[in-house]
């Protein structure tokens, strides 16, 4: 029922940040996560790439496509018509619309230079992540001519000759170095890059002729302004963070610097291949370093997912692909982006709105919140239970045959269940979650915070209680009656106002003991009603609830003597620092 009313309650104030919480299990996954395997297109980046530059086959570094048309028209008609054909994407009133967003940046980049029909394509090979490449095959000046887009360590081995810019082809070998040096350089400043290449002959997924270079595209996608903050945030908060991407390992490794995944802790960057190369137990054993895993494969993401989980990791995915669909299904909570696939957003846990790494950070923060809401609760629930049944059975051993009587008890039930799983089901997500460690995969729901304060301040509590009903200087502070009416009254009272202070008590472990109350309005709001609520028993309750009416002086002193639960907590908490625990919810 906790679970259920927390979940419900907080609902709202998660859609409100971006998490929608597909499945329960995920949001309380989320609190235990200690290894992310993250995407960087649109969760750590903007999302938003663009053409922003372009390397001609002999070195030079151009601002754009109308750079290249003023430099070289076949080479500038060629880039366009590969941007318009070799591509799962289409322009719909001048906008760039399908595919992936590298062919949507490519065609957006050449869309004010489409005013003709395009050429016939006579055939495709659609762009696959184990290949790394594409290719339309089209008639070009009455022949048959293959436009080939992808990786540079993909294509550049079978580049054979370049397009100058007078249209002639010549051969590469004396600009090969240039051009690999103006790559490299690219990638190191986070760009993606792009072989766009042209030949005679038709390729196919395991074969492919010689190739002549027309020019690398530049493709740029900001890091987020959020990034950098919040993978520090899931560092502090225990997460290990592994970006999975398909760019090149120096790109990657940009990014990857500038959001601060690559630190001293984390520091490996490897690739599809090399990841392929090892075996389980080499993957084991360098998940501790492993920063990036570039030109990855979407298995990849599996293996990588299973061999976490073998170290009891409790382990997060990112996906918005169709094929991310078994990684986030795998993984113990998946986030699917919102702007990704249907397929992906059934597949996973929880769905990122924003498909913002910092709703990521939010989702652990409530995960985290709702987990110690939770264990508050419980704290509260078995504390008062254990006044009840302690009072209850010393009663008749010090001579009051019924401390609480059936119908008060029922009150006490309805504090402790409804009453209470409300107030605590408010609970503001606080950032010192962020600073602590994700909780072991066979934590248990009570730990030793708990069992110490349950035992120390219901022990408390109940003695208390059992002095109330002994203490002749406090009997004598009410009015006698044959019955001791008044006297049982006041301890009906005092139980209740007990177990109000006390909710007080368990809904934090600081030594500020009111921190963060105002957040929580409900919670004030519930705890005045129960006490509204005593006092009209008190004086209305009658032979229903065994009550009689007390003095205004009556009443303040059981409510003093009640409050008394707050310095014994203070100490208690005091004493838990001093003997070196940090443990709390």
């Amino acid at each position: 029922m906790m679970i259920a009313v927390v979940l419900s309650s907080n609902i709202r104030r998660m859609v409100r940040d971006n998490v929608l919480v597909r499945k329960p299990v995920g949001i309380e996954a989320a609190g235990s996560m200690n290894m992310l395997f993250t995407d960087k297109t649109g969760t750590l980046t903007e999302g938003k790439m663009s053409l922003c530059g372009l390397i001609t086959p002999e070195g030079q570094r151009l601002s754009g496509v109308g750079a290249l048309i003023k430099r070289s028209g076949e080479a500038g008609r060629l880039f366009i018509e590969s941007c318009r054909c070799n591509t799962a994407s289409v322009l719909s009133n001048g906008v760039a619309v399908g595919g992936n967003g590298t062919d949507r940046a490519l065609l957006s980049s050449v869309s004010s230079y489409c005013r003709v029909a395009p050429p016939a394509v006579l055939g495709r090979l659609p762009f696959d992540s184990a290949v790394k490449y594409s290719s339309a095959v089209i008639m070009w000046e009455k022949r048959e001519l293959t436009l080939v887009k992808g990786a540079p360590e993909i294509l550049l081995p079978n580049v054979t000759l370049c397009l100058m810019p007078d249209g002639s082809e010549v051969d590469f070998s004396p600009y090969r170095r240039a051009f690999e040096s103006m790559i490299d350089n690219a990638c190191n400043e986070g760009k993606r890059v792009l072989l766009v290449c042209s030949c005679h002959g038709r390729v196919s997924a395991h074969s492919m002729p010689r190739l002549t270079l027309i020019a690398a595209a530049l493709l740029g996608d900001p890091p987020r302004s959020t990034a950098k903050t919040s993978v520090m945030q899931l560092k502090g908060a225990g997460i290990g963070v592994v970006m999975i991407t398909g760019d090149s390992k120096a790109t990657a490794s940009a990014i990857a610097r500038a959001c601060g995944i690559i630190g001293a802790d984390r520091n490996l960057a490897i690739d599809g291949e090399e990841l392929a190369r090892m075996s389980d137990e080499q993957i084991s054993g360098i998940l501790p370093r492993l920063a990036v895993v570039s030109r990855a494969l979407p298995t990849d993401k599996s293996r990588l997912v299973r061999i976490a989980q073998s170290k009891e990791l409790v382990v997060g995915m990112t996906g918005d692909g169709i094929n991310d669909a078994p990684a986030l299904k795998l993984a113990d909570i998946g986030f699917a982006m919102g702007g990704g696939t249907d397929v992906a957003k059934d597949a996973g846990d929880i769905i990122i709105l924003d498909n913002n790494l910092a709703s990521i950070v939010k989702a652990v923060l409530y995960g985290r919140n709702i987990f110690k809401s939770i264990r508050k609760f419980i704290t509260l629930q078995l504390t008062m239970n254990f006044c009840a049944v302690g009072i209850s059975m010393i009663g008749p051993f010090i001579g009051v045959e019924a401390p609480v009587t059936v119908v008060q008890m029922l009150w006490i039930n309805i504090i402790m269940d409804t009453l209470g799983g409300l107030a605590f089901a408010g609970e503001a997500p606080s950032a010192l979650c962020m600073r602590e460690k994700p909780k072991r995969r066979d934590e248990p729901i009570l730990n030793g915070y708990m069992i110490n304060q349950i035992l120390i301040l219901g022990g408390a509590t109940v003695a208390l209680c059992a002095c109330f009903l002994l203490s002749p200087d406090i009997t004598l502070r009410f009015r006698y009656a044959p019955s001791g009416i008044y006297h049982l009254t006041a301890f009906f009272a005092l139980f209740i106002f007990t177990s109000v202070f006390n909710c007080f008590n368990c809904r934090g472990d600081r030594l500020k003991m009111l921190s963060g109350i105002s957040k929580n309005p409900a919670f004030i709001a519930i705890m005045l009603m129960i006490a509204i609520a005593q006092v009209v028993f008190v004086y209305l309750g009658g032979e229903l609830l065994r009550t009689a009416p007390l003095t205004l002086s009556e009443l303040l002193y059981t409510l003093l003597l009640s409050l008394s639960v707050f310095p014994i907590e203070f100490v208690r908490r005091l004493i838990w620092r001093a003997i070196g625990k940090k443990n709390g919810f």
